[in-house]
């Protein structure tokens, strides 16, 4: 249970590395577009110079008001790490109690919603083994007089099947195809996390050594839902 928390963590840091990246981010973007303010103005390229002015105006605006940021994420991050706890219980798989499983499930939600569209995608492309639908591998923990139901034809990935048995409050038994084929997409989950912390740390070493192409499109998962934050991200770009 401890290595699916600890992989889980990964977007523990993510949140705790995004002030510091979108600062530096921001400041980078903003020395570039100053730079490319004077030479336009130089050149006389009056149009390309109130583009990079205006760009640079929302930027410094934007790296202002980052502040605000630092406290919520603070308390961000110390709830994605009780979630991270608490989303590795399904590791107990039957023995796991009914209020544990809620808070398994909730915690669960919070991670799946972060993956960005592709990632999810991917994990969707993971078929059931055969003899993993079988009732018999699964617990009603809601319900423990209830049989369970074979898992049904309709669902055909390993997402599905953590989407089915959720909503059926079911528990995968351990050492079952079922429950490999749950556990794997809570590591999927976990992997996606460590990816995007080794993205911003790259880009965190290429503004260093100045390579960073200042200008591209950057996607980070898990930013807070901001107009600053997306003017960090993407002022400049939508007018290059």
């Amino acid at each position: 249970m401890s290595d699916l928390k600890d992989s889980l963590m990964q977007w523990r840091y993510l949140v705790e590395a995004q002030v510091d990246f979108l600062r530096a981010v921001g400041e980078y973007r903003l020395d570039a577009a100053k730079a490319e303010l004077v030479a336009a103005v130089a050149s006389n390229q009056l149009s390309v110079a109130r583009m990079k002015a205006q760009i640079a105006q929302e930027l410094g605006g934007a790296l202002r008001r980052l502040h605000r940021f630092e406290n919520r994420n603070k308390l961000r991050a110390q709830r994605l790490a009780t979630m991270a706890r608490d989303a590795s219980l399904v590791m107990n798989g039957e023995d796991l109690s009914l209020t544990r499983m809620v808070r398994m499930w909730s915690a669960y939600k919070v991670f799946e919603r972060m993956l960005p569209l592709e990632s999810l995608e991917k994990i969707m492309e993971n078929d059931l083994a055969p003899g993993s639908r079988a009732a018999d591998q699964f617990v009603n923990k809601a319900d423990p007089q209830s049989e369970c139901e074979d898992v049904p034809d309709t669902v055909d990935n390993e997402h599905m099947l953590v989407g089915w048995i959720k909503r059926k409050r079911y528990l995968a038994k351990r050492g079952t195809r079922a429950y490999r084929h749950i556990i794997h997409v809570f590591h999927e989950i976990a992997e996606v996390g460590r990816h995007e912390v080794e993205k911003v740390e790259r880009s965190m070493d290429e503004m260093r050594e100045g390579t960073f192409k200042v200008w591209n499109p950057l996607i980070i998962s898990a930013l807070p839902d901001s107009l600053d934050v997306q003017k960090i991200l993407s002022a400049g770009i939508k007018s290059l």
